[in-house]
């Protein structure tokens, strides 16, 4: 398929760097540079198709190495074999997913680097697994702002190792996450600069400059309003589509029951350590892009194996049998599948 809106942005960013700017057109830029320094990394000027297929390719691979992440967190969690399964394949199919995955976009990586965070950031307390965890948060930030607000759970671990840990190993920690942190530290910089300087021709910060910018991101984030940036209203309404298969679907309603579910699920049992920390990234990560006045439904997309198994704990709850679960959450697969066929014989027809 042809590259469309933020595909561009990326693709033009990644192609400037070649020239040593970090330029959209004719002025600097403060778009999250994961992924246009990949571009740039595998542009191919004679056959500029070979490098972007390579790049979709790459963001397939970090999809499927966060759906390993993904696998050795709900296993951590002691849970069934079937249910894992089950949680993967109903995140795997997503019409969502199936759709950014593969694309520019930074679903795959964050699929990636999500879960493996949170993987790490909740496994035995040991140097190697403190270190993966912050390599996994410094890409997360690089990849999309948002994220920055689980450093809370980094703090949350700082605490954590510190009481299960020597001064030396402390120490030797310190070290590393100042290291580790450098990357971030200096984008900072050049995004304060820029954004300070109002240089920036395209910049995520613009949402905030409007009056009462909190207030009114906040509005467009719970979907009350539509943002002044997209064409649709976005936010709470777009939750729902996560589980509905229709193109662009919003429903306020639909979507806050299903916000009901999955937190009932999980606040009304008691919490392993890993549950915990888990739920606590989901609602850092909704709280933030609502904040930030956003909430397409490929943003929750990441976060979607945690809202199944908060469905699952509640219906659980309900005394509902697991077989019946199992079998409904295969069949929602299946029709998941079977409903991609269509599209793509759709979109083949289109476009060869």
């Amino acid at each position: 398929m042809p590259l469309i809106a933020d595909e561009n942005t990326y693709n033009t960013i990644g192609s400037h760097i070649l020239e040593g700017k970090y330029y959209y057109k004719n002025y600097p830029s403060t778009v999250t540079p994961i992924i246009p320094f990949i571009l740039a990394f595998l542009k191919t000027s004679t056959t500029p198709l070979i490098g972007l297929t390579l790049h979709k390719l790459i963001h397939l691979l970090f999809a499927i190495l966060g759906f390993r992440y993904l696998y050795l967190f709900l296993t951590q969690l002691r849970l069934k074999t079937k249910l894992v399964l089950a949680i993967i394949a109903i995140t795997a199919v997503n019409p969502i997913g199936i759709t950014f995955f593969a694309r520019l976009y930074p679903e795959g990586i964050l699929m990636f680097t999500f879960w493996g965070f949170i993987y790490y950031s909740t496994t035995s307390v040991k140097k190697k697994h403190f270190i993966k965890m912050l390599l996994f948060f410094v890409m997360l930030i690089l990849t999309r702002y948002v994220y920055a607000i689980l450093g809370l759970i980094i703090l949350y671990n700082c605490f954590r190792y510190y009481k299960a840990s020597s001064y030396a190993t402390i120490y030797s920690l310190l070290k590393y996450s100042i290291l580790i942190s450098l990357p971030v530290l200096l984008w900072l910089k050049y995004v304060q600069n820029i954004e300070k300087n109002n240089l920036s021709e395209i910049s995520y910060f613009s949402r905030f400059e409007a009056e009462n910018p909190l207030l009114y991101n906040i509005k467009a984030g719970l979907g009350i309003i539509k943002h002044e940036e997209v064409n649709k209203i976005n936010g709470i309404p777009a939750f729902a589509s996560l589980f509905i298969p229709i193109d662009g679907y919003r429903n306020y309603l639909l979507s806050i029951g299903f916000i009901i579910l999955f937190l009932a699920g999980y606040l009304t049992k008691p919490l392993k350590f890993g549950e915990q920390i888990l739920l606590s990234a989901i609602i850092l990560t909704m709280l933030g892009l609502i904040i930030a006045g956003t909430g397409f439904s490929r943003y929750w997309l990441i976060l979607l194996a945690g809202f199944v198994l908060g469905i699952y704990y509640f219906l659980e709850r309900l005394s509902i049998r697991e077989s019946w679960i199992l079998n409904a959450m295969y069949v929602i697969s299946i029709i998941y599948i079977i409903n991609e066929f269509r599209l793509d014989y759709l979109i083949l027809n289109r476009y060869i």
